[in-house]
């Protein structure tokens, strides 16, 4: 497999497969706290205002106080959870115009490192992205919520890691762990299962990675926006906005 540049263990525990640490030994209690954590987000086990206690999480992970307010402080840092009162943490409440900023700023981000995974012209690369399309297709999305938000994730980690980018890979990831608990949210929705929608959107990401196969950049931008509104507008329909 072509790798991806040289990650950081924060982006590389997020974007390998089932959020493993990738060539990284760092193996103390405080970073594996910090990869419990960031896999509970998400895979969609944290929604928002979901409260978290640092003695309940330090009784639930077998561990002490202080690897616990290690890692929670780092997921403090990325917004990706805030204090709340008594003492404790919570997962930020999303609201629309928070939503819509992040959504916003996918489609600068995700837009771009597409088109840069083009400009390399890796098609062997490329077309890992195939796997994890296969996958979804056997899942239902809103009733296999675990499976369906791992290899989503895992799907955005590896276009995003084509980029080669490590500054673009680092703000990609920071809004993936920013809007994990909305999408989980959302999918959570007691809706019909709507398996049209499902292969729609897979279809647009596959021309997507048929686009970057062929080194053609400026497709290759309009359809991950392209993927990213038209899945925006479901994800708003399943919640009412």
């Amino acid at each position: 497999m072509t790798s991806g540049p040289d990650l950081s263990s924060t982006e590389a525990s997020a974007y390998a497969p089932e959020f493993q640490i990738e060539g990284s030994d760092d193996g103390t209690l405080g970073q594996q706290v910090y990869q419990d954590l960031e896999r509970r987000i998400l895979s969609g086990q944290l929604l928002p205002d979901a409260k978290l206690s640092l003695r309940k999480l330090a009784v639930s992970l077998n561990t002490s106080m202080q690897p616990v307010r290690e890692a929670v402080g780092r997921l403090v840092a990325a917004s990706a959870l805030e204090i709340a009162p008594g003492r404790s943490f919570r997962v930020p409440p999303l609201d629309r115009a928070l939503v819509d900023e992040i959504w916003s700023m996918r489609l600068l981000l995700e837009g771009e490192a597409a088109a840069r995974f083009a400009a390399r012209q890796v098609p062997d690369e490329a077309r890992e992205l195939f796997e994890y399309t296969r996958t979804l297709r056997t899942y239902r999305f809103g009733i296999d919520l675990a499976p369906t938000m791992q290899t989503m994730m895992e799907w955005n980690g590896r276009l995003a890691r084509g980029s080669a980018s490590a500054i673009l890979i680092d703000m990609i990831f920071r809004l993936h762990l920013r809007y994990a608990p909305f999408l989980a949210c959302a999918l959570s929705e007691d809706m019909p299962y709507d398996e049209g929608f499902l292969q729609f959107t897979l279809h647009m990401q596959d021309e997507l990675v048929l686009a970057i196969e062929a080194g053609d950049i400026a497709a290759a931008r309009h359809l991950r926006c392209a993927d990213l509104r038209s899945f925006q507008r479901y994800l708003y329909s399943r919640v009412g906005w």
